[in-house]
Formats: structure tokens, sequence, C-alpha cells
């Protein structure tokens, strides 16, 4: 899809028009993945970020929106069945009279006409800030490279002009969660978003199974960002925490935690990319798994190939069937 030719100056002036951000150092001013499984809060935190912007005095994760006098006028595309309807019962009863909301349902629009013609009716309708809810359901496959090209391709049209665009993505149920892990699928999700953002539970307990905690990651920062909320009746959050998040393998050991054993260290890597491969995987042979794994994880792809096959530490854990496209993964005790 191609973009039209802009000067050097007009994209100054585009940088001081358009905010980088729409929450500060949360929600991009061009598009934002917020993703994690389901039920883990990601719906419920988008009603708040609603009403942030159309409800005098709301706030999203505490935050106001950094242009707090412009009249936002919000679409959300919806693709999970009775998705309006949740929408609707969560979020009108806390709006102001006649607030310009919009809700569409859509299907699977992964391809260059279909996305550009809803892009320009977006346009044309003068809605200037859209959620995608959710993106496997707009692209048919979050696996298929293609299909994730298309449509954030075309989320760019609305970027481009000014319009932010927020994306939650729905993750497996499979394995466990690694916090700050990127999300699942073909890696367009996060070369092609400015912030992407992992939602998890902390504890399996309280109101909608406990508090939540968020990573945030983007260029625009200086290095990630945590928050952690606790979740109130309907789309309310009462932010506990928001700081520096420090990834597992880079906090300081105490004096009172003993040291993880290298090799335990080690099979917990092979176990956590087991997890992955068998999330995120499917469809891909030895060689191009192990330069995924490389990515995800560090060392090299020679090395994560040789845990691949015959009796190497990762073949352990998951079987392998098939070739190439037609590979299966599937964890052995499974």
């Amino acid at each position: 899809m191609t973009q039209e030719w802009i000067s050097i100056k007009e994209a100054y002036e585009r940088s001081l028009a358009e905010p980088e951000w729409v929450f500060p150092n949360t929600i991009a001013g061009s598009v934002t993945m917020i993703y994690g499984r389901s039920n883990s809060g990601k719906s419920y935190l988008v009603g708040e970020m609603l009403l942030a912007l159309l409800a005098e005095g709301r706030k999203f994760l505490g935050l106001e929106p950094v242009d707090v006098d412009k009249a936002w006028r919000p679409a959300v595309l919806t693709t999970d069945p009775g998705a309006l309807m949740e929408y609707g019962k969560r979020v009108f009863p806390l709006l102001p009279p006649d607030a310009p909301l919009f809700l569409r349902q859509i299907g699977r629009t992964a391809h260059e006409d279909r996305i550009t013609a809803l892009a320009d009716e977006i346009i044309a309708n003068g809605y200037n800030f859209v959620v995608v809810d959710n993106l496997m359901g707009i692209t048919g496959d979050t696996n298929d490279v293609t299909a994730m090209t298309t449509v954030f391709d075309g989320l760019t049209k609305l970027t481009t002009v000014g319009i932010p665009v927020v994306v939650l993505h729905h993750e497996s149920e499979k394995g466990f969660t690694v916090p700050g892990a990127p999300p699942m699928g073909a890696s367009e999700s996060v070369q092609k978003s400015r912030a992407w953002i992992q939602v998890r539970q902390t504890r399996r307990r309280g109101l909608r199974g406990g508090n939540v905690a968020l990573v945030v990651q983007s260029n625009q920062l200086d290095r990630p960002e945590e928050i952690v909320a606790e979740p109130g009746p309907g789309p309310n959050y009462r932010v506990l925490k928001r700081g520096p998040w420090v990834a597992r393998e880079d906090k300081p050991e105490t004096e009172d935690k003993p040291k993880q054993n290298r090799a335990d260290a080690t099979k917990n890597k092979n176990a956590r990319a087991a997890d992955w491969l068998v999330a995120n995987g499917q469809g891909l042979g030895v060689n191009a798994a192990a330069k995924e794994l490389a990515k995800q994880f560090g060392d090299s792809d020679a090395t994560w190939r040789d845990k691949l096959v015959s009796n190497g530490a990762v073949a352990q854990i998951v079987a392998r069937a098939g070739e190439a496209t037609s590979t299966v993964w599937k964890l052995r005790d499974a």
C-alpha cells in the first residue's frame, strides 16, 4: 500500500501538531498494541480509556489525555460475536448524553481493498480515535505475515492523518505468561506498533481474577514501564504501582536470596522456549523455529537448532511432526 510523498518540512510540522502520546507514556499517538490472554482485563481497560476521552473528570489508569481540549470522536471495530452489546453495557451508562462513540462489527479484512475502504470510511466519518478488537479477527491468522502486513499498512493510512489506533490482541491460553514477552504471532505486530502493552493478571483472586500488571514498551520510552492496577466494578482501575519495569533476568540478586543454579536457569529457559514454540511456532520447521527462538530468547540459531533435533534439550520437551510449513509442535506431556 503506497502512501503519499511529503516534504521534510511537512513531516516536522506534523510532529509539532500531533502529540506523541494520547495518554502520557502509555497510549501512543499512532499504533498501540495491547495484548494478553482472554479475561486478563484488556476490554475493561479499553472501556476506561474511552471514558477518559469522552467523560469529564474520568482518567485512564490515573492519566488524563495529553490534549484535554480535543473533541474526541472514537470508533470501535469489533470482530467477536456479542462484543457490541458488551461495550454498550459496560460503557454507555457511564457516558454523558449524546457522547460521540460509535461501534461497528467487522470480519476478516486482510485484503488491501477492504482495509483501504474501511480506513477511508473512518476518515470520512470524522472519527479521530480507533480501537480494533481484535487482531485475530481482522487478520484471520496472526502468524500470516502477508495478512498482518496488509492490515497494519491499512492502519498506517489512519495514523498518517493523525488518527491514533489501539489494537487488542488475544493470546493463546497454552503455557505460562512470561512478563514482558513480545506478543505471539508474526513480528509485524511489534515492528509496526509504536507502543506495545502486555496485560496479565498478578494473582487469581478477587474481582475479575485480581490485580492486573501492564508492561509498557515503546521506542518513545527510555525504558519499559510497569503499571499494577486493582480493578473496580466495571471499567474502573485504581493504580497501585507505576515505575520502571525490570526484567526478571535483569533484577539484582540479594544476599538473602540465593542465586539460581545455572543448570536450573538453562532448564527454565528451555521450558519457556518449548511453551513459546507450541503457542507460536506451528508451521515453522526446525530451521525457521531456531531462528525465531534465537530472536526471542537469545543464543545463536545453531544452538537452538541443536536443541530442537534428536535428543536436544527442547526436543525432550516438545514432539515434532511434519516438515516445513506443515510442522506441528506439541508438548510431550500434553
